[in-house]
């Protein structure tokens, strides 16, 4: 009985830890100017879990910033295992209303039909966030204003951040994108509308913890260091890896890309009309001075520099 006396008193310290918590974290997002509004938020789950749900959470970002953003989701659900309170998880089933915008002054307004999204959170005994792993499945967005995002579908998407020693490792999984029309256009023309895979890994380098304000000095001056990344785009492959800087005036940096002919990719970018007629005969004779190394493919580097990816010294992509 002593027990049990014991535990259940444990579960209500718990229970109100978990309201003072979500209540404390909704008020300092308001006061950093985002809406929060919700229709209801229930605790329960006594005795095995502290079960939490937030109803038609409606969460929007300050309209103050480059790319503002709003999100409208049915049903929140957070949940934790009494016996071990720092491992947290956060799903939502159903439908969810999107709004982004661009700092050009684009807008995708669209619905997220279904929004299946799982979370899982370590947390210290701080509270501080160690450790966060989302997956969603069979992501499928419609439009509301005539505009899709550009990716319209994922069929699979895992996405993790974990601690790596002295730096924070970043990890992307995602299966089966299918990307809008106008996305990526040039390349979409030759590689076709949908990415079979796309993974990778990279690591922040210095950066310790997942506080807001630390990931936000990091910003300001940070390096990300590729791992590896693959990509499987329209039946060709690609692999390589990058190193870029983060700066108050943008990202800058290289990106290494293996493939097995570059003279054949220059042709198909040429079709596209990224490269003229001179130009692409400039990049094949410097592609043919690139060696081949021993997995038979040619290594070549990008620039990311202004907002533009370049090969050879000519603009590719425009982000």
């Amino acid at each position: 009985m002593a027990v049990f006396v014991l535990f259940c008193a444990y579960w209500a310290i718990g229970r109100s830890t978990l309201v003072k918590t979500i209540s404390s974290n909704i008020s300092n997002l308001q006061s950093q100017g985002y809406k929060v509004i919700h229709k209801g938020h229930s605790v329960g789950g006594f005795p095995f879990k502290f079960r939490s749900s937030l109803a038609e959470l409606d969460l929007a970002s300050p309209r103050s910033i480059d790319k503002p953003w709003s999100i409208k989701a049915n049903d929140w659900r957070i949940e934790a295992l009494a016996i071990n309170p720092l491992k947290w998880t956060a799903s939502h089933r159903g439908e969810a209303r999107i709004d982004l915008r661009g700092p050009k002054g684009e807008r995708w307004l669209f619905d997220a039909r279904p929004f299946n999204i799982d979370i899982t959170a370590r947390a210290s005994f701080s509270g501080e966030l160690k450790k966060i792993d989302l997956r969603g499945t069979k992501l499928k967005t419609q439009a509301v204003i005539g505009t899709l995002p550009p990716i319209i579908a994922i069929d699979a998407a895992r996405m993790s951040v974990a601690p790596a020693e002295a730096d924070m490792r970043y990890a992307l999984n995602l299966e089966n994108v299918f990307l809008e029309k106008e996305t990526l256009g040039n390349l979409q023309r030759i590689l076709g509308p949908r990415i079979q895979t796309l993974k990778g890994s990279a690591l922040a380098i210095g950066l310790t913890s997942l506080n807001s304000e630390e990931i936000k000095r990091w910003k300001q001056s940070g390096q990300l260091i590729s791992e590896g990344w693959e990509i499987y785009w329209g039946d060709t492959p690609f692999q390589g890896g990058f190193n870029l800087t983060l700066s108050e005036t943008g990202t800058s940096g290289i990106i290494r890309v293996e493939v097995e002919d570059v003279s054949k990719l220059v042709s198909r970018l040429e079709e596209a009309s990224v490269f003229s007629s001179a130009q692409a005969r400039n990049a094949k004779l410097a592609a043919a001075l690139l060696p081949i190394g021993q997995n038979g493919k040619q290594e070549i580097t990008l620039t990311l520099r202004d907002g533009f990816i370049t090969l050879f010294g000519l603009k590719v992509l425009q982000l």
